[in-house]
């Protein structure tokens, strides 16, 4: 299974504990971002490690282990979508990278917001552990 990953449950993943993590390091399961992610991480990486329970050494651990769980894809792999995702999302072009990376992949956004699923271009964690047999 093959799925796009959203920086929300991307962050969840780093701040919490449980099945979560436990989906994320199935090896049926394929994660891809956009480079983009990178930068989200890093500007929000001070708010997450007063969220954890880590410190900062383990988060950076932590950290890397997930980072290099995701296939990260250049803009030039999906930069063919980026007008259609701008369509889709209508003004909420924080995510647009996302969403042409799902269009350019043929597969789903794992992600919490509600427009996604809405216009059917969403998969949720309970989605994909059902479909990974958890």
């Amino acid at each position: 299974m093959e799925a796009v990953i959203d920086a929300n449950v991307f962050f969840r993943i780093l701040i919490s504990e449980g099945d979560i993590v436990e989906i994320v390091f199935n090896p049926s399961l394929k994660l891809l971002a956009p480079e983009r992610l990178k930068e989200e991480f890093l500007k929000h990486k001070e708010e997450m490690i007063k969220k954890t329970a880590f410190s900062r050494t383990e988060f950076d651990i932590v950290s890397r282990i997930l980072l290099n769980r995701v296939e990260f894809a250049p803009i030039d792999e999906y930069k063919d979508y980026i007008l259609k995702a701008k369509e889709l999302l209508k003004g909420h072009d924080k995510d647009e990278d996302f969403l042409a990376l799902c269009l350019a992949k043929g597969c789903k956004l794992w992600t919490y917001e509600a427009r996604f699923f809405k216009s059917g271009h969403a998969i949720s964690t309970k989605e994909i552990s059902d479909a990974l047999g958890k």
